[in-house]
């Protein structure tokens, strides 16, 4: 049976950029992007406390996401996490000519790896204990490539 988008009928592939669409500021650049130039992505606190403010909340049961959501997302990352040379930057790259989509305007990542470094230690925190009851097996960051500071 194939997994569908929460009231859909279109099924659901998620890639790793869904853990970074919440700080999509297209239309919303004096409204949310001026809040998130507030923080630097690049120090690991401040975008773990931006992740727990605006990403996992988008992706719980009162909006029609179920644990299979979880897991296909998890799993997903988790496979590109592992992959030696995945190319990371093509989940940041922004199409000028689609204008409905862009990060906050201070934004920049020289190591396009690092937010979904990030994304997967804040998904342990936020969906570890559910996962892991599921019998889904959550690799040690280390393992990953992932050094936490």
């Amino acid at each position: 049976m194939t997994l569908l988008h929460p009231d859909s009928d279109l099924p659901f592939h998620p890639n790793p950029s869904w853990f970074l669409g919440a700080f999509n500021c297209y239309d919303r650049e004096e409204t949310l992007g001026e809040t998130l130039n507030r923080y630097d992505p690049l120090d690991p606190a401040q975008l773990q406390a931006l992740f727990d403010a605006y990403v996992f909340d988008e992706f719980g049961e009162q909006l029609g996401f179920t644990s299979a959501h979880r897991v296909a997302m998890a799993t997903n990352l988790i496979a590109a996490l592992s992959e030696t040379n995945h190319d990371f930057a093509i989940y940041l790259a922004i199409d000028e000519s689609e204008e409905e989509w862009c990060f906050p305007s201070e934004w920049v990542f020289p190591k396009p790896r690092y937010p979904f470094e990030q994304a997967y230690l804040a998904l342990v925190r936020h969906w570890g204990v559910e996962l892991t009851a599921m019998g889904i097996v959550l690799p040690s960051p280390s393992l990953l490539g992932i050094h936490e500071s």
